[in-house]
């Protein structure tokens, strides 16, 4: 029965305790390693609390994906939000996401039902319903700081080119010697979309730009280690998995990557009715996260199938997060010998390994506490050990 199936799929015992904060839509309290930009948007956005409406303020906010800009800017404007009321300033803060509401219009309409549910966005074009939009938050002295994420893409609408920005930048001009009460925040992975905007626009846009670099290694082992404490039970992710977590985003620097990593992994402990998140779940993970072309593995050259076969059933058998180059050595002579065939000698196991990292097969690190002396370890990246037997083992 569906009831039964279903019923005893959300019983059974998890990892999770709160599996939300795992999403990307979560935005933590604690925004660690973006102290520079919250600081930055405060010096820009600081004359609406000591004087607010004297100009209308604008800052675009620019990095790569997954570099915390959406969730600074969410967490920036709810904390303005409320320190303005401390002082008796009425302030709101709004943000669109302009992937999806594209126009001038959509915008406008998102703004009004924000303000007041009940304004009528029916028979307006966007420059009457944010005339209406206006007449309200003076009627009500509100200030506004609209946030538009993903801008790129209201700016992208055929045939409308630059207006709705070229609206929305300006609309201090059409309200001269009045309050002004609309401060923007635009977010940008780049800022190419820039160039082609009339150059008064592009000059007020220019002006205040607040940088997002990607997350280094030990960023995103912060990150994790947060949201994991906050997400999951005690002692359901060890530090060696969240430490391999951080490795394999290092390269994209994208901390949505590495929560999407960390909340597969917990899924995949989950099915398995595991005690805790073992390193496996994490390639598993990696493998629906990358959808890794499997026919580059197959296209390998017989010894370099070898070696990554080694180093996967060397994963395997000690359920660990890397393995040593010595270990793989012997696990590769072990596979050549029960096949027949001669070993390649110890020199070009490093060209095998670089070829394979330089695939984005594998990642290497430098040992640390744990190992004697300095020694390089090797982890499987974008695969998951079984997939690797799987396809790899034929004839094994």
């Amino acid at each position: 029965m569906a009831y039964d199936i279903i019923a005893n799929e959300i019983g059974r015992p998890t990892l999770f305790k709160d599996e939300g904060k795992l999403f990307p839509d979560h935005v933590p309290t604690n925004l660690v390693h973006r102290d520079t930009q919250l600081k930055a948007l405060g010096r820009v956005f600081r004359v609406i609390m000591e004087s607010p409406g004297a100009v209308a303020q604008k800052a675009t906010l620019v990095g790569d994906v997954g570099v915390g800009k959406t969730a600074v800017a969410k967490r920036f404007g709810s904390t303005m939000e409320a320190l303005a009321k401390e002082r008796g300033i009425n302030l709101r803060y709004v943000h669109v996401n302009c992937y999806k509401d594209r126009t001038l219009f959509l915008v406008v309409k998102k703004v009004a039902q924000q303000i007041l549910p009940s304004i009528p966005d029916r028979g307006f074009s966007a420059q009457e319903l944010f005339q209406t939009l206006w007449r309200i938050l003076e009627a009500e002295n509100i200030y506004l700081l609209l946030a538009l994420d993903e801008i790129d893409f209201l700016i992208s609408v055929a045939g409308e080119k630059d207006a709705p920005l070229y609206y929305l930048s300006r609309v201090a001009d059409e309200y001269l010697n009045r309050p002004q009460r609309l401060n923007l925040m635009l977010i940008t992975r780049n800022l190419e979309f820039v160039s082609g905007l009339d150059r008064s626009v592009q000059s007020t846009l220019l002006h205040n730009v607040v940088r997002f670099d990607k997350y280094g290694v030990e960023q995103l082992y912060d990150i994790i280690r947060l949201r994991a404490y906050d997400a999951m039970k005690d002692g359901a992710v060890g530090e060696e998995v969240l430490s391999m977590i951080a490795d394999i985003s290092s390269p994209r620097g994208d901390a949505r990557y590495a929560l999407e990593l960390l909340w597969r992994a917990g899924k995949y402990a989950d099915e398995e009715g595991a005690m805790k998140v073992m390193p496996e779940h994490v390639r598993k993970a990696q493998l629906d996260v990358s959808q890794f072309p499997m026919h580059i593995v197959l296209d390998l050259p017989l010894h370099e199938r070898l070696f990554l076969l080694s180093v996967a059933k060397v994963l395997k058998r000690s359920r660990a997060a890397y393995v040593t180059m010595g270990d793989v050595e012997s696990t590769y002579r072990v596979l050549c010998e029960s096949q027949g065939i001669e070993p390649r000698r110890h020199t070009q196991f490093w060209e095998y390994l670089q070829n394979l990292r330089n695939l984005g097969i594998l990642y290497t690190k430098i040992s640390g506490a744990g190992y004697r002396g300095k020694t390089t370890l090797i982890g499987l990246l974008n695969l998951s050990t079984e997939a690797v037997e799987k396809g790899l083992s034929k004839g094994d």
